[in-house]
Formats: structure tokens, C-alpha cells, sequence
């Protein structure tokens, strides 16, 4: 399924041993349900010595949930022997939860003093009760008090920290780490993994072990930069500014076409001219993206909370088709341009679900309707095309036109004839002018002339010069 998708790379959520009991949610004042770590954030390390770090006792445990060790190397194992669409074996990144532990573990019962307090003792929780005398004030600090925070600053916790991490890296051989969190942890952690990393892990030649982060911020660039340099720390992050300005211009109309081309300019290249972002349009955290363009959620920065995570008959799958063709507009945009594209589980169907933890339903792999067959269709043929046609994802942008509702921009570069994107946001068919000549279209198929082109309702076109 995921090879005929057009996937390239799997990431899969954290693997590890998770605390085995639920617990109250962040904020129990306004939020009375229970939670579990069945996703894996909540590690429940034992006292692993990692003396030999080659052989650590007691070996660190896969959480039972998900299977055997032996489960895991072979999910890893197929993948890497699995084309994906650019023609190479899947990559496997695994998500790293490096800024906290179960209160219930091993780990934290051995070593409890390589764990952040205050004054009184009490576990740093987030928010106004933290250290206010630390100079990582907002940083270092838990969600839960069962869920301590590591203090990097003791060089014994970084570094049983940094072994754990490259344990896993090597025992399962996988390619690169989503690092969970990374704005909770100092930086001398992150440049002890990537200097590691560096001397460690023998990569091909041209390939390299992938770090990228986890800020949840939408509106401060410079915080996600602040962590990016693929040589001594990320090689990127996930792109939350993107995610908001990208649902503003097609999901809910605050923004615009024209301004988001803009904005994309300006983005280029900010992180570094060697970073590689992570774009996306869904995840985990925040209500599901057909929800974003069916206009029931306004609010692009929304993300969840007991009001929409726990209101599942609020939040039906959509059946008229407007919804899964915005969101197919919004895949076109993201598959074409510069990037890592993800898609999150679901996505590609324009999967319903509030916030978490209703934003983590099941698979649908059958009973689907019409429209979600189409969307499912339309990012099979972008991503199938992003994998044979690196220009999409490498090539030079030249915007040729933009307007409120429309953008029409050229890829071109790496040695592929250019290829041409037309995007319509409108509810209603507009005409965008493509330069002369003759092109093939993509997607469609058949040749497509240059000059005035109708675009349908919320559609594009994927044309490549002849």
C-alpha cells in the first residue's frame, strides 16, 4: 500500500517500552479524562548500563503493544528492501523521546538526581511554576509530574541519553530520528547525538542520518532555527509555519494565494541553504485536516483540546466533495515544492477525527467514498510523480503568476525538462495564463497547449514542457 502510494520513507512513532498505566491529562483543571502512552511518548526505560554500549544490560525493550524485537528489525528490514516511488529501498525514521521518563521506570528509580526539580523537590512542570531562576526557563520541564524531565546539564544523564539513543539507531538500523520535543532540551544534548552520530554510523557516500525536530511553533521561525545545522545539530524540523499559512491560503481563505507565494519565497532557504524541512499538512497532535477544509475548524493554528478530542460524533467524515478537493490543492502545493512531504496516516483519504485523541482512529481500509477514492488517487500520482521527477522537490521556483485564488509557478533545474504548476483555490473555475508552447500533462495525461488555461474549481495542473 505505501509503495503504491508513492512513500519513500516511514516514521514511525516512539517503539520503545512505555509506561504501563493511564494518567491525568496536562491540565486536570480543565481536562477530567485519563490518558495513556500507548503512542509511545511516555518511555518507560529500565536501568539500561550501557557500560558496553554495543552490549547494554538489561537490553532495552520494544513496547509490547507493537510486537517482538525481531517484529521490529523485520518492519525495518522489509521496508529498506521495498522500492519506493524515487526508485531507492524506504528510509525508517523512528521518533526519539529524549526530554522525559516514566516516574514508574527503572531508569528513574535508580537515577532520580539526573532529573530536574525545584527548590521543594517537586517535579518542573511547564508553564508558570517552573524553575523561573533557570536559564532554559520554558525548556526544561515536564508535562505531567509522572513524567519527570532529564537535566542535560548533569553530564551522566546526557550521556546514558545519547547511548540509549544510539542503541537504537544501530541495533535496528534505521536512517534518521523525528526528535520529539526538541525546544524542551538544551543544545548540548542535540550536539553530543549529532557528533556522535557522525563518528559512528558509516553512511553511504552522498546519504546521511536525518535529524529533524519537533517546535511546536507557527509563528517564530527563528526558534525552529535556532536548532537547525546538519553538521553538528538537526538537519531540520517540521515545517509548522508552512502547516498555517498553507491551510490559511487553501483550507480557510484568511489568507491568500499571492501572499503565500510570497511568504514561500521568503521561506526558501531560511533555515540554511543544506537544511531539509519537513512539510506537512496533518498530524498527531492537531484535529484532522478535512476538518481544516471543510471550514468546520477556522482557526489553522488550532491544535487539540478536551473540546475537540473527545467530541468524536462532532467531527463525521465529510460528504460532499468541496472538503477532499481543497485538501487535494494543498497536497499539489506541498508535493511540488521544496521539502520532505509528510502525510499522515489517514491523510490521503481525508481521514475524519477531532484533536487527540480522536485525530488517532483507526485505518480505514475499506467502505470509502467516492471523493476519498479521488483525493487517494490525486496524491498517489503527486507523490509517484515527486519520486521519478526531483525537480519538484530540488528544482529552482520561478513564480509566472499569482493572484488571490490562483498560482502558477515553474520547476526547473536538475537537469529535467521544467515542469509547470497551476493551482486554483476558488470555488469557482478561473483562468491562469501558461507560457507558450506545448507541454504533456502529468497527472491527466494527453498534451496540453500554452496561453489561457480554465482551471476547474479547487484544482491544478501538473504540466511538463515538451
Amino acid at each position: 500500500y505505501l509503495s503504491d502510494l508513492g512513500v519513500t520513507a516511514l516514521w514511525l512513532s516512539a517503539p520503545y517500552e512505555n509506561r504501563n498505566s493511564a494518567g491525568n491529562a496536562i491540565d486536570p483543571s480543565s481536562d477530567n479524562h485519563t490518558y495513556s502512552g500507548y503512542h509511545g511518548y511516555w518511555p518507560s526505560p529500565a536501568n539500561v548500563d550501557y557500560s558496553n554500549p554495543s552490549a547494554p544490560s538489561p537490553t532495552p525493550q520494544v513496547e509490547s503493544r507493537i510486537g517482538t524485537s525481531q517484529d521490529l528489525k523485520s518492519l525495518v528490514d522489509t521496508a529498506h528492501g521495498t522500492t519506493g516511488a524515487n526508485g531507492q529501498g524506504m528510509k525508517v525514521l523512528f521518533d526519539y523521546v529524549m526530554n522525559h521518563v516514566d516516574s514508574a521506570s527503572g531508569l528513574y528509580q535508580a537515577h532520580n538526581d539526573w532529573f530536574a526539580r525545584k527548590g521543594d523537590g517537586s517535579i518542573a512542570l511547564c508553564g508558570p511554576e517552573n524553575l523561573w531562576d533557570d536559564p532554559y526557563w520554558g525548556t526544561r520541564c515536564a508535562f505531567t509530574d509522572y513524567l519527570p524531565p532529564f537535566d542535560f546539564d548533569n553530564a551522566a544523564a546526557r550521556k546514558w541519553s545519547v547511548d540509549d539513543a544510539m542503541w537504537w539507531a544501530k541495533e535496528y538500523g534505521i536512517d534518521g530520528y523525528r526528535l520529539d520535543a526538541i525546544k524542551h532540551v538544551p543544545l548540548n544534548w542535540l550536539t553530543d547525538l549529532r557528533s556522535r552520530l557522525n563518528s559512528d554510523i558509516q553512511n553511504p557516500a552522498g546519504d546521511r542520518f536525518y535529524l529533524v525536530g519537533e517546535t511546536f511553533a507557527y509563528d517564530d521561525p527563528g526558534l525552529l532555527k535556532k536548532y537547525v545545522d546538519p553538521q553538528t545539530m538537526l538537519d531540520g524540523q517540521f515545517d509548522f509555519p508552512f502547516k498555517a499559512r498553507l491551510c490559511e491560503a487553501v483550507f480557510t481563505n484568511e489568507g491568500s494565494l499571492d501572499g503565500f507565494a510570497d511568504w514561500m519565497a521568503g521561506n526558501d532557504g531560511y533555515y540554511g541553504s543544506n537544511a531539509i524541512m519537513t512539510t506537512w499538512i496533518g498530524n498527531h497532535d492537531v484535529p484532522r485536516a478535512i476538518h481544516f477544509a471543510s471550514r468546520q475548524i477556522g482557526n489553522c493554528r488550532e491544535g487539540s483540546s478536551p473540546g475537540n478530542g473527545w467530541a468524536a460524533q462532532s467531527f463525521m467524515q465529510p460528504s460532499d466533495a468541496a472538503p477532499y478537493e481543497r485538501l487535494g490543492v494543498a497536497f499539489a502545493i506541498m508535493l511540488t515544492n521544496p521539502g520532505i512531504p509528510l502525510i499522515y496516516y489517514g491523510d490521503e483519504v481525508g481521514l475524519a477525527g477531532g484533536g487527540d485523541p480522536d485525530n488517532r482512529r483507526m485505518m480505514p481500509w475499506s467502505g470509502l467514498n467516492t471523493h476519498q477514492l479521488a483525493l487517494r488517487d490525486q496524491v498517489t500520482a503527486l507523490a509517484q510523480l515527486r519520486g521519478s521527477h526531483p525537480v519538484l522537490g530540488r528544482g529552482v521556483r520561478t513564480n509566472l503568476s499569482k493572484s488571490k485564488d490562483t498560482w502558477v509557478y515553474r520547476r526547473s533545474g536538475c537537469e529535467e525538462q521544467d515542469i509547470i504548476v497551476a493551482i486554483n483555490r476558488a470555488d469557482g473555475a478561473q483562468s491562469v495564463d501558461i507560457p507558450a508552447g506545448n507541454y504533456t500533462d502529468l497527472l491527466a495525461g494527453g498534451t496540453q497547449a500554452g496561453g489561457s488555461v480554465s482551471l476547474p474549481a479547487r484544482s491544478f495542473l501538473v504540466l511538463e514542457a515538451q
